[in-house]
C-alpha cells in the first residue's frame, strides 16, 4: 500500500487515531489510553497492539507507515518515551516518530505555525502561545491537579465536592449541587460521599467528571454553583492574561487569535461565555493588557484549523521531512 502517516491524540480515557496520506484523511478509529503514568506499560502496549490490528484490518501495514505523531499526557517521562519507541519498533513501526505532550499536538492542530494562543480546559488546564512560525513558545499553567490546573474539570469537581460537604455541616448555604452529586454517585449522605472520595480506586478523572453537573438546568441560579464557575473563569482568564502579556511585548500591532479547547470550554456555555465576557471587558478597560490603543494587538476569538489528532499527524509529517533531510 502507498505510504501513510498516523496521528494519535491520547486523551484521558482513550486515543483518537487518524491515518492520512498527508493530503486527505484515510481512516479514523478509537483505541484505549496511552498515558504511561496512568495506564502503565501493559495498558499502553495493549493499546498499540489494538491500533496495529485495526489498521491491518483496513490494509494499513506497519512497514508502509512513513511516520507517527503521538500527543498524550505523561510523554515527558523518559521511561514512557523509551517504552513507546521500543513497543512501536517491536510492532513493526520502524519509522520516524514525534512524541509530544497532548497540548503540543492540540496547539499544532489549532494553528500549525501561525501565531496564536490556545487555552485548554479539560481534566487539567493550560494556556499556550506561539509566535514566529512556532519558534517562540509561551506557557502558563498545566502543572498538575495537586498544585495547579485552575479552571479545569478536576478543579471544578473538587470545588463541587467541597461545597457539598460544607453545605452539609452548615458552613455554606444549601445548594442544588448536593442533590445532583448524590444522584450521580448513587448515594444519599455526606458520609457516603466521603467514602466515595477517599476510596483507593478513585482517580482524578472521576472527580473531573462532576464538572458536567454545572451545566445542568438551574445551575445558573444557584449561588454556590455561580461562585464555583466565577472562580474557574478567573483562573482561566489569568492563564490567558499571562500568555497574552508575554506575546504582546513582542508583537506591537495586529490581533492575536485565541482558540478554546477542552471539555469545560466546549461543553459548558456558561463558563465559556463568562470567560469571553471577562477577557474582552478587562482588555478594553485595562491599558496594561493592551486593547485601548490602535498600536497594540487585540485578542480575537478564532476556530482551530484542526483537532489534536490532525495536529499529531502534522507533527509526524514534519518528523518525516526532518529525517529525510538528514
Amino acid at each position: 500500500m502507498q505510504g501513510y502517516y498516523i496521528g494519535m491524540d491520547g486523551g484521558g480515557t482513550g486515543t483518537d487515531v487518524l491515518v492520512t496520506d498527508g493530503k486527505k484523511d484515510l481512516l479514523r478509529v478509537k483505541a484505549g489510553g496511552l498515558n504511561y503514568n496512568s495506564f502503565g506499560p501493559a495498558g499502553v502496549a495493549e493499546t498499540f497492539v489494538k491500533i496495529k490490528d485495526m489498521l491491518k484490518e483496513k490494509g494499513f501495514m506497519p512497514e508502509d507507515c512513513l511516520a507517527l505523531g503521538i500527543g498524550c499526557a505523561g510523554i515527558s517521562n523518559p521511561d514512557a518515551q523509551k517504552f513507546i519507541k521500543n513497543t512501536l519498533s517491536g510492532l513493526g513501526f520502524n519509522c520516524p516518530a514525534a512524541l509530544v505532550g497532548d497540548q503540543k499536538a492540540a496547539m499544532y492542530g489549532a494553528f500549525e505555525k501561525e501565531d496564536g494562543i490556545l487555552l485548554i480546559s479539560g481534566t487539567g488546564s493550560i494556556c499556550l502561545g506561539q509566535m514566529k512560525q512556532g519558534s517562540i513558545e509561551y506557557r502558563a499553567g498545566g502543572f498538575g491537579h495537586l498544585i495547579d490546573d485552575e479552571g479545569s474539570a478536576y478543579a471544578l469537581g473538587r470545588d463541587i465536592l467541597s461545597a457539598v460537604v460544607r453545605a452539609g455541616d452548615g458552613r455554606e448555604k444549601p445548594t442544588a449541587l448536593t442533590e445532583e452529586v448524590f444522584k450521580k454517585l448513587d448515594i444519599t449522605s455526606v458520609p457516603e460521599l466521603i467514602g466515595y472520595v477517599y476510596a483507593k480506586e478513585r482517580t482524578k478523572k472521576e472527580t473531573a467528571s462532576l464538572a458536567a453537573l454545572l451545566s445542568r438546568p438551574g445551575m445558573e441560579k444557584d449561588q454556590t454553583a455561580i461562585q464555583i464557575i466565577d472562580k474557574a473563569v478567573l483562573g482561566l482568564a489569568e492563564l490567558v492574561y499571562n500568555v497574552y502579556g508575554k506575546m504582546k511585548a513582542n508583537k506591537k500591532s495586529g490581533s492575536i487569535s485565541l482558540v478554546l479547547h477542552g471539555s469545560v470550554l466546549l461543553k459548558n456555555d456558561i463558563i465559556k461565555n463568562k470567560l469571553l465576557e471577562r477577557l474582552m471587558t478587562d482588555m478594553t478597560e485595562n491599558s496594561d493588557l493592551g486593547k485601548d490603543s490602535q498600536e497594540k494587538p487585540e485578542l480575537k476569538l478564532a476556530s482551530a484549523k484542526n483537532d489534536a489528532a490532525h495536529g499529531a499527524a502534522g507533527l509526524a509529517i514534519l518528523a518525516r521531512a526532518e529525517a529525510v533531510s538528514d
